[in-house]
């Protein structure tokens, strides 16, 4: 437990007791105008763990970084014990562009921690975060959202990393499923992941567990709109955490809105993939996402204007994660991204 600490970052001074909001400067442009992040701090009346709060890596994921934006000047610092500190917006250029990466580098800054102060923009912008949450947090929760093509049900992502603790890898699962979801992907970086290609130590996640604090990714929902029941399930999450950290004193309630996203057996998976298309069409008939399919049964069909040029059925047993819910597509365009192996059912 820390004790009682001033937390103090360029012009933002939160005191014990005190709800602060500021702007940082991560870079400047052209012309000269700076450009910063805006940064929430509650910092508790108590002393107890630091927790940080990120979003908007990927500039087109909104739920979360809306979440943080409603819950934190709703917590009342006299209650708090520790520190909650928040970046919501943490690549502004992305977010500006509203796409994934940082337009100005063609990189995407979530593979670029620990950072390069001499680097390129994102590099430059991931370090400058990151020494921060290296020297301040105890904790950190990492909010993305799947992509705009997407249509998702809330999930976590925690991770097996070598070079990382157990003890410290353990606790970040913790995290993950007192957060909730309707499934939680247990990652291990340990073998070739075949998911996505770049630089997966460089996750911010990752770089995290690294150095001793636990941290995850909770997905909520789909990107490029603000999906209030997935905002209010972000909003609960982060009080979870908060309570069962010893944070807050009270236990978040669920509202009926979001109580379908917290199963009583929450599926984990093991292992993912995307499912690609090899024709160009309309994806229709997309099966649901959180919904099971068995070797066989249909995944979508590609259609075009003559017809069905494709059906996509399932080569194994699949967990659908997300469905493509923007439907047209390009040969090699993902129109699923599936579970293929996991240790229990929603259903139990």
């Amino acid at each position: 437990m820390r004790e009682n600490f001033t937390f103090v970052w360029e012009d933002i001074k939160a005191e014990p007791g005190q709800f602060v909001t500021g702007n940082v400067k991560v870079a400047e442009l052209s012309h000269g105008s700076p450009v910063y992040i805006p940064v929430l701090v509650v910092n508790g009346a108590k002393p107890g763990p630091s927790l940080w709060l990120n979003g908007a890596v990927h500039g087109d994921e909104l739920n979360g970084p809306m979440a943080i934006r409603n819950l934190l000047p709703k917590l009342d610092p006299g209650k708090v014990s520790g520190i909650v500190i928040a970046t919501p917006i943490c690549n502004p250029f992305a977010f500006q562009a509203r796409q994934k990466n940082t337009p100005q580098d063609g990189l995407d800054m979530d593979m670029q921690f620990p950072g390069d102060p001499r680097g390129t923009l994102s590099q430059r912008m991931a370090h400058v975060l990151f020494e921060q949450v290296r020297e301040h947090a105890d904790y950190l929760l990492d909010f993305h959202a799947l992509g705009t093509p997407y249509d998702a049900l809330p999930y976590t992502v925690f991770k097996r990393v070598p070079g990382a603790g157990d003890d410290v890898c353990d606790r970040a699962e913790r995290m993950a499923r007192v957060f909730g979801g309707t499934a939680h992907c247990r990652v291990d970086l340990s073998g070739n992941l075949n998911e996505l290609p770049g630089n997966v130590k460089g996750f911010l996640d990752v770089q995290c567990l690294l150095n001793g604090i636990p941290s995850f990714m909770a997905e909520i929902g789909s990107g490029g709109q603000i999906q209030p029941d997935m905002v209010e399930f972000g909003e609960r999450g982060i009080l979870a955490i908060m309570h069962d950290l010893g944070m807050w004193p009270e236990h978040p309630a669920t509202t009926e809105r979001i109580a379908r996203y917290l199963p009583e057996h929450p599926v984990t998976l093991t292992r993912r993939k995307f499912l690609y298309t090899d024709r160009g069409g309309i994806v229709v008939d997309s099966a649901p996402s959180g919904t099971f399919l068995k070797k066989g049964e249909l995944v979508c069909r590609i259609v075009d204007m003559f017809g069905t040029v494709k059906e996509v059925v399932a080569e194994e047993d699949l967990y659908i994660i997300a469905h493509r819910d923007n439907p047209p597509v390009d040969t090699g365009d993902r129109v699923s991204f599936v579970g293929v192996e996991w240790e229990e059912r929603a259903d139990g």
